[in-house]
């Protein structure tokens, strides 16, 4: 079982919205001298879903080399069509990745639960990896219920872990139903009041750009220091609003300045146009950042 901070690894362009395949080697050389848990590959911040399947399979075979097992890759292969999906899945299989995630078939939000378990028993009938339900209804108009996600599991033995992003249901009915051999993950920043519940871990995209204090916050919990928790949670949920607000006023691409500002020259992103952050909102961003304790 993979258990702890995944941190969901953007994946930077350049001006031709080409992979930048230098600045992603040194995203995941960054990530790997942080003591993580493992990386989250190409999911809605890696920008998978408007990606071509060859941009795709490149910015997988990247990041998988570049961290030569010394960290986990969990590669999300998810698209709208089962046919897709193997064909990404057989390839994170074939370079090495160590779990799949898998978004249900979206765009068809009407898709039966029938349909939505033959998408996940394919995938999982063409590749030996452990799949990881990836829940996100606001982006693939599907809900993957606690519910339904127990079925699922009953159904496939070889999915091994969820991440449950803008989940329809309670995080802890999510813990509270999958047996112990699932891995639950929330999409948020909050570890503090669920890990001793059992929550496996946590992949947010708004901390990624500080996965030092993830990865402390993550130790002290673990360790049950929960005094010192309780302050690096404090810390987290600060940068997670400061960072997630100026995503929604802003854009994607405020992730891209948070991350400028921890020295990563990204050239573009998201992959998509986008309007620049105001100079002032920036600022201000840097400066509560800076207030917070994440920045030097």
């Amino acid at each position: 079982m993979i258990r702890g901070i995944l941190i969901p690894v953007i994946t930077p362009f350049d001006e031709k919205e080409l992979v930048d395949e230098a600045m992603l080697r040194k995203l995941v050389d960054f990530y790997l001298k942080v003591p993580l848990q493992g990386l989250f590959v190409l999911g809605s911040s890696g920008q998978g879903p408007v990606m071509s399947l060859a941009e795709r399979k490149r910015a997988a075979e990247i990041a998988i080399n570049e961290t030569r097992k010394r960290l986990p890759v969990v590669i999300h292969v998810g698209t709208a069509d089962t046919e897709s999906t193997v064909e990404l899945a057989r390839h994170a299989a074939e370079k090495g990745a160590d779990a799949i995630a898998v978004v249900p078939p979206f765009y068809y939000s009407d898709h039966t639960e029938y349909e939505i378990l033959a998408h996940y028993k394919a995938v999982a009938g063409q590749v030996p990896l452990p799949i990881f339900i990836y829940e996100n209804p606001k982006y693939t108009g599907i809900s993957i219920s606690p519910d339904f996600a127990r079925k699922m599991k009953e159904e496939i033995p070889a999915i091994r872990g969820i991440k449950v992003a803008y989940g329809m249901g309670s995080m802890l009915d999510y813990v509270r139903l999958f047996p112990p051999d699932v891995s639950v993950f929330t999409g948020n920043a909050d570890l503090f009041g669920l890990v001793p519940f059992g929550l496996a871990g946590m992949i947010n995209p708004p901390t990624s750009f500080i996965p030092e204090l993830c990865a402390e916050l993550w130790r002290s919990l673990r360790d049950k220091e929960y005094e010192k928790a309780v302050a690096l949670q404090s810390r987290v949920n600060t940068v997670a609003r400061l960072v997630g607000g100026a995503i929604r006023r802003y854009g994607r691409g405020a992730l891209t300045e948070a991350f400028r500002m921890r020295g990563f020259a990204i050239k573009r992103f998201p992959k998509w146009e986008t309007k620049p952050m105001p100079d002032e909102a920036r600022e201000t961003l840097y400066q509560d950042l800076r207030k917070s304790g994440c920045l030097e």
